[in-house]
Formats: structure tokens, sequence, C-alpha cells
């Protein structure tokens, strides 16, 4: 149907103007409203270098259906054709302004990601990736890896769909982390970092399913382990994905999104465990991290008890697997720190709960930390001789009062 009109347009007014008419014939009944959804995504593509050119602009377009009273009324309906089209269409002017819609409506609602998969499942997430490898540069590319990053954020994957996130993939999006680490606009590097991160955490899903699935049936079994790519690659990687571990580290630097930071931390997780990505971090990197765990576990509000267990979590192979273990770095504020956290210092925390006392105690007994350890308690075993000297003479001196009936 968009395709048989033709329209003159001679200024913007005139195109913001027959915007709000075709959402307003929209408005009749169900069937309208799929011919207006068809006619205003057909609109928007033909004149989108005519009249808008940036994602802000396009993001405008976009906010005016959202928000029309066509969406309020058939949402379901206009939804179930925006996912039917972006499964189906090909052509890529078309797709970044459908991509751009459900990636907004998605945002508003975040059932409407899971949405995505369960419908046209394999369509539209493979049809996403293979988007990722073939467009390199292609402004289609760039909304892909933001569609499919919410899309991993809020829906388990099947294990098909893991298949799909291979090593070849993460090696191409590494590659491009590293080429475009100067781009000028830093968010195109960063959202691909966040993929990554949120990859990650789908292969970790994965397999603690499998662990539970193994501790019902009391079988265990290796061969159902689900190979994490993105950890793979990144052993095999060390020293050339310089871009790769600055960034994730200068994310983590400065994100107050609790959901990044929880994906950041659990790859650190993965890389201190693991010993093949044990040393992937660069030295001056690791030292820019403790410094930011300390001001954050410092910082951190009392309602983020979950994020502070991961730190805590984190902290512990983060000091006892890397390379950190041999330089002792700012040795005596994680000391100060974790006893605070055990509860034996109430300077800096309101009481603390058990299972924080229970991390921050893990991390003291690591080697990092053994020679301030034994130095405390070797101040703690002469203070107590002390005392006990301090009160002997006490007791001897009120003996001898007393024997001498004073």
């Amino acid at each position: 149907m968009d395709d048989l009109i033709i329209y003159h347009l001679e200024n913007s007014q005139q195109f913001w103007a027959e915007l709000e008419d075709i959402l307003v014939r929209g408005e009749l009944n169900k069937e309208a409203a799929k011919a207006s959804l068809d006619v205003y995504v057909g609109f928007l593509t033909k004149f989108q270098d005519e009249y808008f050119e940036t994602e802000s602009e396009l993001a405008t377009c976009c906010y005016k259906l959202l928000d029309s009273h066509m969406y309020e009324e058939y949402s379901e309906t206009i939804l179930e054709r925006l996912i039917d089209r972006a499964a189906r269409r090909e052509d890529l002017p078309e797709l970044w302004v459908t991509y751009h819609m459900l990636l907004l409506a998605g945002k508003e609602n975040l059932k409407i990601f899971k949405l995505m998969i369960s419908r046209k499942k394999h369509e539209l997430f493979g049809k996403l990736i293979q988007h990722i490898w073939e467009l390199e540069g292609n402004k289609v590319q760039r909304i892909s890896i933001k569609l499919l990053f919410e899309i991993c954020c809020i829906q388990k994957l099947s294990e098909c769909d893991l298949c799909m996130i291979d090593e070849p993939l993460i090696n191409y999006l590494l590659d491009l982390v590293e080429k475009t680490r100067d781009e000028q606009d830093e968010t195109y590097n960063y959202s691909i970092i966040k993929l990554l991160l949120s990859f990650n955490e789908q292969f970790m899903l994965a397999n603690k399913s499998q662990l539970k699935n193994q501790s019902g049936t009391g079988v265990e079994n290796d061969d159902n382990y689900i190979t994490n790519s993105v950890l793979n690659v990144l052993g095999a990687r060390i020293g050339s994905s310089k871009t790769f571990g600055e960034n994730v580290i200068f994310m983590l630097n400065r994100c107050v999104e609790p959901h990044i930071q929880m994906l950041t931390l659990k790859l650190l997780f993965q890389i201190f465990t693991s010993p093949e990505t044990f040393e992937y971090f660069y030295t001056n990197d690791l030292m820019v991290l403790v410094d930011v765990f300390i001001r954050e576990l410092y910082n951190l509000p009392e309602e983020s008890e979950a994020i502070r267990h991961t730190y805590l979590r984190v902290l512990h192979p983060l000091l006892k697997n890397t390379q950190l273990c041999r330089l002792r770095y700012k040795q005596h504020q994680i000391y100060s720190l974790l006893v605070d956290f055990t509860g034996a210092n109430s300077k800096h925390f309101k009481p603390v709960s058990s299972t924080t006392q229970r991390l921050a105690e893990r991390c003291l007994q690591v080697e990092y930390l053994n020679s301030i350890v034994r130095s405390d308690e070797a101040k703690v075993i002469a203070v107590t001789s002390m005392e006990n000297v301090v009160d002997t003479r006490s007791n001897t001196k009120q003996l001898f009062s007393t024997l001498l009936g004073k």
C-alpha cells in the first residue's frame, strides 16, 4: 500500500503534518492501524535523507508513533507487524527505521525485547548477527548491535542462538573495537563492548543451567559444558586487544548503570578465575582497577548490596591470581577497607551483613595481604602481653597491700 502513494513535499512542515495524518487514519481499527504503520514506515524510509538523517531526528519520528493514540489502542497489532517487517524485509534504509522503532519500543516496555525472538525467532536473531557481520560502516550495523544487546540482556538465549555467537564473530567484534578506538563518537565503540559483555553473561547463564540440571541427576558430564567463546578468544588474544581491556575498565570506572556494572564485573570474574586469562590485563590497567574497586566499595549506597558482594567476589581472584600479587599495590588501603567490611571498624559503615563479612574475610586470607595480617596479629599479641603484665603487676601490688594490712 505504501509503495503506491506518491508524495510531493515542499518543506518540513508538510513532512510533519503528513506524519500526523497517517497516524490519525490508523485509529479506526486494527486493519487500519496495520495499514497506517506500513505507510508510516514507508514514508520515513522514503524521506529519511531529505528531512532527517541523525538517530536523534529519527527517534523523534519513532516517539511520535509510540506516543500516538493509534499505538495506545493497537500496540500489540502494531508490534506484531513491526517484528514481522523486521524479519522479512531486506531494504537497509527501511530496516534502519524499523530497528529503531523496535529498540525504542523495547526500552519503553522490556517485554517487547522478549517478543522479538519469541516470534520469527531465528529469522530476526540470525538476521541481526548477519547485519553485524556483513555491514561494517553501515548505520544498520550500529543499530543491529544496540538491538541485539538489549535482546541479550532481557532474554536467556537457546543453545541454537548461542551457536551463532562463535569465535569468528567474537574475533571480528574485538577487531572492530580496536578499529574504532579513535572515533570521536565513542558510543559506537562502547556499544560493541557492551554486546560482548552480554554475550559473556549468556554463556554463564547457559552453563549455570547445565550445572543445575546435572545436580538434579547426580551425573556430571563435561560434554554438556558450553564453551564460552568470549573467554576463549580473549585468552588467545592476550596482548592484541589492548583497547578492549582499557575500555572495559574505563566503562566500570565511570558507569552509573547497575546493570552494566554487573555485566562488567561478571566478565572480570571470568577472566580472573580462568588460568588462560589471569594476566589478560596490563599491570597499569589492573592498578586503575584496584583504585576503582576501593572507591566503589567505599561509596556504594546501602541498597547496592548485590553489587557490593559482586565487587568483593571479583576482588579475591584479582588479588590472588593476577600479576598484582607480586606488586602489593595499595596493600594497606585494601586491608583497611576489608577490615571495615568485617565489622571490626565502623568508621565508614553501618553494621554489615553476614555475606559481606564472609566475602571480606575471604579476601583477607589471600597472600597479597599476608604481611599486613601477620603484622597486625603480632601487634595484637604484643598488646595482649603488655596488658597481662600490667594486670600481673597490679594484682601483685594489691596482694602486698593486703598482707601489710593496708
